[in-house]
């Protein structure tokens, strides 16, 4: 069952998370954090990086710039971190601490992970060839074999509409958890997902956080 919900993600800074169910018997969670910007982030460019801002041959993974955004910690305390944004694969930037996770691109699929993490851990932002995200959703929802919630919400700076679907393969601290973001901008379908375990709410913000740095280019 499809109810609205109304959520969006904003860079680069993290207050906690709240959990929702899944639909069905389950009682298996999802974590989704909650974020906010403490301060607009400064962007700090080289000429190259520049022209390759304005450059829409630039390869996915192309470094764009680095943004210095204060954020607040789940203790409550101002923390400044060193974003690294880089071209998407699409019309999209996203900013990422380089730092903690590295990066893999290609035209079709744009993938960051945990540095140095044994736990596996993803966000993937591909793009699609479906009809339409609903149909999409469905057929994620058919896939994942689990009670699915799917939600309308809005993700990254501009809040772009996307359906959410979420599930959880157990309740033990070490079941694998995903959230799949449907969105479309302009003739493009994307799929953002995010994989990680039920007990690591760290690394799921920490992930949802790159997320919500995700920039259209409307020029």
């Amino acid at each position: 069952m499809r109810r609205p919900a109304r959520g969006a993600f904003l860079a680069a800074g993290i207050l906690g998370a709240v959990l929702l169910g899944g639909c069905g018997d389950s009682g298996a969670e999802v974590s989704v954090p909650q974020v906010e910007v403490i301060e607009q982030p400064q962007i700090s460019q080289t000429e190259e990086q520049r022209e390759a801002q304005l450059d829409p041959e630039s390869e996915a993974g192309t470094v764009l710039g680095e943004e210095e955004v204060t954020v607040m910690t789940p203790e409550g305390e101002p923390q400044t971190a060193l974003y690294t944004r880089v071209r998407g694969n699409g019309d999209f930037s996203i900013a990422y601490d380089k730092s903690r996770f590295s990066i893999a691109a290609s035209a079709g699929e744009l993938r960051f992970e945990p540095s140095g993490e044994q736990e596996a851990a993803f966000l993937s932002i591909r793009t699609e060839d479906a009809p339409s995200a609903e149909e999409l959703a469905d057929q994620y929802v058919a896939d994942s074999g689990e009670e699915c919630s799917v939600e309308e919400m809005t993700i990254g700076e501009g809040e772009y509409p996307a359906l959410w679907v979420s599930y959880a393969e157990g309740t033990e601290p070490d079941s694998r958890s995903c959230s799949l973001y449907i969105f479309r901008h302009n003739s493009a379908l994307y799929t953002a997902q995010l994989d990680g375990t039920a007990g690591n709410v760290e690394m799921t913000a920490e992930l949802n956080t790159i997320l919500s740095t995700l920039r259209f280019d409307e020029g």
